[in-house]
C-alpha cells in the first residue's frame, strides 16, 4: 500500500510518501495509525489521535473505522489551523 503524507506531516515522517507491506492485523484507518505511530516516533504523537487526521481513499474523505485492505493508497492530511 502507498500512503501519502501531505503538508507538515511530510516534516514529522520525513517523506511525502512511502510503500509499505502491512501486516495482516492492520485491516482499518485506526490500525494504520497505530501502526505509522509505531514506525515514525517523532509523528506518533499525532497518530495517536487518529481522529484528528483526515484520511482520504480514491477522493474521499473516509472515518478511522474505514476497511483498507483493497485500498492501493491513503492520504493522510494532518489539522489546519486559519480562519
Amino acid at each position: 500500500m502507498k500512503v501519502k503524507f501531505h503538508t507538515w506531516l511530510k516534516t514529522k515522517t520525513g517523506c511525502g510518501e512511502e510503500e509499505i507491506d502491512l501486516p495482516d492485523h492492520v485491516r482499518t484507518i485506526s490500525d494504520l495509525t497505530a501502526f505509522l505511530a509505531e514506525r515514525h516516533a517523532e509523528a506518533a504523537p499525532l497518530f495517536a489521535m487518529p481522529q484528528a487526521l483526515r484520511y482520504v481513499i480514491d477522493r474521499r474523505y473516509v472515518d478511522t473505522d474505514h476497511d483498507i485492505s483493497s485500498s492501493p493508497v491513503v492520504e493522510i492530511y494532518p489539522p489546519v489551523t486559519g480562519g
